[in-house]
């Protein structure tokens, strides 16, 4: 039997289940809704729950813990060792998937190496692109969003979430075509996919790809 994490009851009508992205069971029932009933509906709903949750934990997701000494990072799709040392710069270990942290205020330390390291790929990639697609754009910045991937304003800057540096090259490729595609579409058109597909022709598997490690959102 299926347990739930949490139990939300509110003025609500119905009830519903949530997983999510770390395969989180959450219930919310109305406010006279009983246990009985709550365990009687996760029983009806166990197989698809189960389902859920494996896909949600095969994704291999885990939050940073306070010491980040062993934690396994995913950068470019590729998980790499942080190891904390005696050190004052961040020091990043290619050959052997591992990167370097000083001791003293390491969280903001790998935030700001992660943020620099976005803007200067996603920079040099969006210029690349933007040739290929024969587009022009506006500024890159890079920021700390956790609702987005990327967007494009209406003015066509294009803004990325440092987190985007966690996906594979492949996805973050998609992403780079799909704001660069709102320079012409500001909308998600039929052209505006046609658009993207003429570039990223798996663009579906992609986009799968990123609601699926929806969780990468929560890392640091």
């Amino acid at each position: 039997m299926v347990q739930p994490d949490a139990i939300i009851r509110s003025k609500r009508k119905t009830l519903s289940i949530g997983i999510d992205s770390f395969g989180r069971l959450t219930v919310r029932a109305p406010l006279s809704c009983s246990d009985e009933r709550i365990f009687a509906f996760l029983r009806e709903k166990e197989a698809w729950i189960l389902k859920k949750q494996a896909q949600r934990q095969g994704a291999g997701i885990s939050l940073p813990p306070e010491n980040l000494h062993g934690y396994e990072l995913l950068l470019l799709g590729k998980r790499h060792e942080i190891l904390l040392a005696d050190i004052k710069e961040v020091r990043f270990d290619r050959e052997n998937s591992r990167i370097f942290l000083p001791i003293q205020k390491s969280r903001e330390r790998i935030v700001k190496w992660l943020k620099d390291n976005a803007k200067r790929i996603f920079t040099a990639e969006t210029e690349r692109t933007a040739k290929a697609m024969g587009v022009r754009y506006g500024k890159i910045s890079v920021n700390s969003a956790k609702s987005h991937w990327g967007v494009c304003s209406g003015t066509n800057d294009i803004r990325y979430s440092f987190r985007l540096l966690y996906a594979p090259k492949e996805v973050i490729a998609y992403v780079i075509v799909h704001e660069l595609a709102h320079t012409k579409h500001k909308n998600h058109s039929a052209a505006f996919w046609k658009e993207v597909a003429r570039y990223e022709p798996d663009w579906k598997e992609k986009r799968r790809w990123l609601k699926l490690h929806g969780g990468l959102m929560e890392v640091f």
